[in-house]
């Protein structure tokens, strides 16, 4: 049986997010295709925590090799010195590391209103150029979430490695299709709010209710769509956790991701779309590159410009038809089993590493 060192820098237990989901989905998988998992857990900003918890790999690998190591990034750079020992002292035993770098928002704070001009921004972009080169020195492959984003760095071995699904956890198929649409997530411009919300003005004209919306947000975020709410084709929920999404996506038909189109985002591929597709849903997406890409090649919806009208047209073009509907859910349903599933994507790490 292969041991692998499996590295990450979150608590486990909590799924609010994708760079909590993503660790924690690895590992189950690691561990349902047989590796014996040495696991370092616990966030990197409980400092005495953090320490104690690099200090028992330290012990475990006196006595221990591991046929390779496989770290999920935090969010954000790598605080702690201990951290960066540890790779250091993985990488000078000859084992193979590979590096999931799950995002690189400090070379792109200048799209959402930010310039690395605060003493924090600045501080974050130093670490995090630090541990390109760090990383740099001391990784042996360097995965990034799509093609594009590896792109936008000079690591010698890179590899895509996009989010993935659990499997099918809800079936379209046959289900009634009563035309309504939701969308999970932040409320804002960069999150294309205002492209879905004008587009769901023109496909319910006067107070119609012909595509009812459901809007789940955080309540700091409520304020943001003021004007919006009174409008018989919303509702807007706050809640979080697959399982309290559960019964809303079983009553949805279509899924939206709204988007400010924009060089971060072409990269970007959301953890979202694949919860999506868990639950059987079509989606219509603005057409950022790698989420278009991804769209479009697995057929499990229509991808639209960065305007309300085109992203009204297309929602209507999948709801508006019975047999294009049917179509889609089924494209969704099978996409998901073809490739697209943690173990699959834990099984390419394997693959990639053992070599």
């Amino acid at each position: 049986m292969s041991t692998i060192l499996y590295i990450t820098y979150i608590d486990f237990g909590e799924f609010k997010s994708g760079s909590s989901v993503r660790p924690q989905m690895m590992y189950d998988a690691f561990l349902k295709l047989g590796m014996q998992v040495k696991l370092l857990k616990t966030q990197q900003n409980k400092k005495e925590e953090r320490q104690r918890a690099v200090a028992e790999i330290n012990q475990w690998l006196d006595h221990n090799r591991p046929d390779f190591c496989y770290v999920e990034s935090p969010s954000g750079p790598i605080f702690q010195s201990c951290d960066h020992k540890l790779l250091k002292r993985v990488h000078n035993m000859g084992v193979r590391i590979g590096y999931f770098y799950r995002d690189a928002y400090f070379k792109y704070a200048h799209l959402f209103g930010q310039n690395n001009k605060t003493l924090r921004e600045k501080v974050i972009a130093y670490l995090s150029n630090r541990d390109l080169k760090f990383l740099k020195k001391y990784t042996d492959l360097m995965y990034f979430p799509t093609e594009t984003m590896a792109a936008q760095f000079d690591f010698p071995n890179t590899a895509p490695l996009p989010p993935a699904c659990v499997g099918n956890l809800g079936d379209k198929r046959g289900q009634e299709n009563q035309r309504k649409s939701i969308y999970v997530g932040g409320i804002s411009r960069a999150y294309g709010s205002d492209t879905m919300l004008k587009a769901f003005d023109l496909l319910n004209p006067e107070g119609q209710v012909e595509y009812p919306l459901t809007l789940v947000c955080r309540e700091s975020e409520a304020g943001y769509i003021e004007q919006y709410k009174g409008r018989p084709w919303l509702t807007m929920l706050h809640v979080s956790g697959k399982d309290n999404l559960k019964q809303l996506y079983q009553e949805a038909n279509l899924a939206l991701r709204p988007v400010e189109k924009n060089e971060y985002n072409d990269f970007a591929f959301s953890v979202k779309l694949t919860e999506y597709m868990e639950f059987g849903l079509p989606v219509v997406s603005v057409d950022t590159v790698e989420v278009g890409q991804f769209v479009r090649k697995n057929r499990i919806g229509l991808t639209c410009r960065d305007d309300p009208q085109d992203f009204a047209d297309k929602v209507r073009e999948i709801l508006g038809d019975s047999q294009v509907y049917a179509s889609y859910c089924s494209s969704v349903y099978e996409a998901v089993d073809h490739g697209n599933r943690w173990i699959d994507r834990a099984q390419t790490v394997i693959d990639d590493l053992s070599r």
